[in-house]
């Protein structure tokens, strides 16, 4: 089992949609945005077009994991869309897709990577921190979604073993 991940080309663009759309709906119980509707109908054109990228992650062939990087202009980067397949779960898939944003914000000189979540997202909020990532306010540039309760971020140059206040605020609490 070899876990590869690639940009989403044009032989994969429905991939993204096909694994990210269904996870929302039935495994989240959310209805997609607009803008969600927007990005899926394309992924790779609409990221590289703001200057990031959409990356998908597959085993075997067979599609995993999908996550895209949105450029925030002078406040870096915003890590979006994140999924993983539940057969994949717990295998590094996650992980690896995160650092692949980490490493894109690094080659093109972002200050930050910046996330939003939800608070149901338990598991991946602890991958998140233990990551480095700490909780903050959202920058000016990051179109906040209705269903953002948690925004965090990673300084550029951070380790994974960055020290947190367990007491971290949350910038955004809509539980």
């Amino acid at each position: 089992m070899i876990l590869q991940i690639a940009p989403v080309d044009v032989a994969r663009i429905d991939a993204f949609a096909g694994i990210w759309l269904p996870w929302l709906r039935d495994s989240m119980g959310r209805t997609p945005e607009p803008d969600d509707l927007e990005v899926m109908a394309d992924p790779a054109t609409y990221y590289r077009r703001g200057g990031g990228e959409a990356f998908l992650a597959s085993v075997d062939g067979e599609v995993v994991g999908a996550v895209a990087v949105k450029g925030l202009g002078a406040s870096g980067f915003e890590f979006c869309k994140l999924v993983v397949t539940e057969s994949a779960r717990g295998h590094g898939a996650g992980r690896a897709l995160v650092e692949t944003c980490l490493q894109f914000t690094a080659d093109h000189g972002g200050p930050a990577l910046y996330l939003q979540s939800f608070n149901a997202l338990d598991i991946a909020l602890g991958l998140y921190r233990r990551m480095g990532f700490v909780n903050t306010p959202p920058p000016p540039e990051m179109t906040v979604l209705a269903r953002t309760q948690v925004v965090m971020a990673k300084t550029a140059g951070t380790s994974y073993a960055v020290p947190r206040d367990k007491n971290d605020a949350r910038a955004l609490d809509r539980a």
